[in-house]
């Protein structure tokens, strides 16, 4: 039951109160309970002293010189970090947000994983992230399109808390489970699970890798415990049960993974799959181990992938220059700061 459902409860109002209430903090996008028109006075003032309208606190948002990308700064109520981005293409607004604050995982060339893991976030943590934006988009007559899983932290180990998240975004804010996108590194189990429960929405896997040495050395988290041709089992029977394509992420890094012999290694592990490859450049992080790689190997990559059948794209970096790029999430403000 969340906070919203249990206020309702509490107070013995009937059901009808709980779908104004949603309407208008939702899709009307309400910045405080005193514009909860719907609601006589005094309710709304036991709604200010029980339900805050925001669950994150000491917020700030940072734009990227493009105008492009907008990163928000935010902080829990026990002062643990989020960061969430906005990025608008001219047919898509996305947000790219968080479910945790830090990641587990640690991999060797994300900042995030870098900084540590301090929590999970919870379901109204995470859905505040999107609403931050909605309210701001909503001002200017926008509203976002596309919802991505793709911040701090690892969906998979905080798997309740985002599947509730996805029912909120899909439910109450009328989103379609076709724009929505959960990214995992592979935690085998709780994926299996996800895929079970199937709330329909895309699936991308954090690869970075074409072979378990590669992947150990950058991923040695999630990669040791859940070794690579594992993972492929569990996609592979998933995409012949659903028909439903895969998004394979693969960060370029200059002598990492970037080779020839590394493209023809991915086209083999990923041949006769129904996936698409997102290749995305190398962003600055904490770490000074890794660079990335040069334009003509990543031409060179894409064209093996290419000529061997392998659907691919180059992901635009948005937001590089205020840290809100792909592995770049980890409370840093701005480059020029």
């Amino acid at each position: 039951m969340n906070q919203f459902e249990g206020f309702i409860t509490k107070h013995n109002l009937p059901k009808y109160r709980l779908n104004q209430l949603e309407q208008q903090y939702y899709r009307n996008c309400i910045e405080d309970w005193d514009s909860l028109s719907t609601f006589p006075l005094d309710i709304r003032e036991k709604l200010k002293e029980e339900v805050p309208i925001f669950s994150l606190h000491n917020t700030q948002c940072i734009t990227s010189k493009d105008g492009k990308s907008e990163k928000l700064l935010a902080y829990t109520v026990d002062s643990k970090a989020v960061e969430a981005v906005l990025m608008k293409s001219d047919k898509r607004i996305t947000v790219c947000i968080s479910c945790m604050s830090g990641c587990p995982v640690g991999c060797l060339f994300c900042s995030t994983g870098q900084m540590g893991y301090y929590r999970s976030l919870t379901t109204r943590e995470i859905v505040d992230q999107v609403m931050y934006f909605k309210r701001k988009l909503y001002k200017q007559k926008e509203d976002i399109t596309n919802v991505v899983f793709m911040g701090m932290g690892e969906p998979m180990l905080n798997l309740d808390s985002v599947l509730q998240a996805i029912d909120i975004l899909v439910d109450k804010m009328g989103m379609s489970v076709r724009h929505i996108t959960v990214s995992t590194s592979g935690y085998i189990p709780q994926l299996k699970k996800f895929m079970k429960v199937n709330r329909g929405v895309k699936i991308a896997i954090s690869l970075h890798a074409p072979n378990q040495e590669i992947r150990e050395k950058i991923m040695p988290t999630v990669a040791k415990v859940y070794p690579l041709d594992s993972l492929m089992k569990t996609l592979i029977e998933y995409q012949k049960k659903t028909n439903k394509r895969i998004t394979y992420e693969y960060t370029m890094m200059d002598g990492v993974n970037d080779s020839k012999e590394n493209a023809e290694e991915l086209s083999t592990l990923l041949k006769h799959q129904l996936c698409l490859v997102n290749l995305i450049r190398y962003n600055d992080s904490m770490s000074d181990e890794f660079k990335k790689s040069s334009s003509k190997k990543i031409r060179d990559f894409q064209n093996i992938l290419t000529k061997n059948g392998i659907n691919n794209t180059l992901r635009h970096s948005y937001g590089n220059d205020i840290y809100a790029a792909c592995g770049q999430l980890a409370t840093i403000k701005a480059k020029s700061e």
